[in-house]
């Protein structure tokens, strides 16, 4: 169990709970109710941070609930103080937590899954994580949800295309793009648009021979997306040490294909990155910010292999999954380490349990016939 130490932000008058920061697969979001803003790490699930609006009803009922009967009281108390008084630890109600980090990183896994977030059996999950939280509202908005995809049969027929996994383990290990960087952020591209990959080498497919001026991105279109939706995101390479864009082309559809061809009329630098975005002018990100991000991105399919989900690589083998969590881990801390964050990049290779939950009962299930 991880306890939290209240901190005073004088610039919001708040008191912030604050626990051990998120190692190397980040952080799982969550605002369970209005006024509370609750943050998990994804791998272990503790409870990073707590940001709560002591105004708010639904938040004090859920703050006591989770960290007993006073405990509203006293951040409001040490906000009144502006931080004078020396704050106590406070301690999550172990079941509570588990539910709420439950949710939280099944909402995460939901965002980059190969399994569409229409699933019912994302809204069925969901809804059973919530109830356990307490959390009505959603309870009933998520059972809604399911209910209405399985009358009019989004639970039937192949939606969810079948990957190899020992195929995407023996593309990694060849690396064969070097100093060509990618991934779908969904930040950027949302999974109601955009079908991510496996990881982060599958999100996209790319294609840029030696001495050829241009590079062919290939997305795929999401399940139930409608073209015109895409008809506003365009590919672009950039240069992120300069913060430049080298080249920008729209996606053109060919059946559940996007398509963009990026040309570019002069050398590009030995580190470029290809980006997926809804604005060609939207700021380049750095280096640092490119590398964290797909960091995060790699965490996040090596704990999808640890769970080995059946419904997404039916044919795919323990060993197999195991193979790729491995890659995923090291790719995870070679971005790490190039990041600037040495601690993240030792601990995503660090031995570990995986932590039981959620199921990702989607992922399970996977085609339906």
């Amino acid at each position: 169990m991880h306890d939290l130490t209240p901190s005073y932000v004088p610039e919001t008058g708040e008191g912030i709970p604050d626990g051990p920061p998120a190692g190397p697969a980040g952080e799982a979001r969550l605002v369970p109710v209005a006024g509370v803003d609750l943050a998990f790490d994804r791998a272990d699930g503790h409870l990073v941070r707590v940001i709560v609006d002591a105004g708010e009803a639904d938040a004090t009922a859920l703050i006591n609930r989770l960290f007993g009967a006073q405990a509203a009281e006293n951040l409001r108390a040490l906000a009144a103080a502006a931080g004078d008084v020396r704050p106590l630890t406070m301690s999550p109600a172990a079941g509570l937590r588990t539910a709420l980090s439950s949710l939280a990183r099944l909402d995460a896994t939901r965002a980059t899954s190969l399994v569409p977030p229409s699933s019912p059996w994302w809204a069925a999950e969901a809804a059973v994580l919530a109830e356990q939280a307490g959390l009505r509202s959603r309870t009933l908005a998520e059972a809604s949800r399911a209910s209405c995809a399985l009358r009019s049969g989004q639970a039937h027929g192949p939606c969810v295309p079948e990957v190899d996994v020992a195929a995407e383990v023996a593309v990694l290990e060849k690396d064969c793009q070097p100093g060509l960087h990618w991934m779908l952020d969904p930040g950027f591209a949302p999974p109601e648009v955009f079908r991510p990959g496996l990881t982060p080498q599958s999100d996209l497919r790319v294609r840029h021979d030696t001495g050829s001026d241009c590079v062919l991105v290939q997305a795929t279109l999401a399940p139930g997306a409608h073209p015109e939706a895409a008809g506003r995101w365009c590919a672009r390479l950039v240069d992120p040490a300069e913060r430049s864009v080298l080249a920008a082309a729209g996606f053109k559809l060919a059946g559940s294909r996007l398509n963009a061809e990026l040309r570019f009329s002069h050398r590009h630098p030995s580190q470029t990155w290809i980006e997926v975005v809804d604005d060609a002018e939207r700021p380049v990100s750095s280096a640092k910010t490119h590398r964290t991000r797909r960091a995060l991105r790699w965490a996040d399919a090596a704990l999808r292999a640890e769970r080995a989900p059946t419904g997404v690589a039916p044919r795919s083998t323990a060993a197999g999954w195991a193979a790729l969590a491995g890659v995923a881990w090291e790719r995870c801390s070679r971005d790490w380490e190039a990041a600037g964050d040495p601690a993240r990049a030792a601990a995503a290779l660090a031995p570990r349990v995986p932590l039981p939950g959620p199921v990702c009962l989607a992922e399970v299930l996977g085609k339906w016939e």
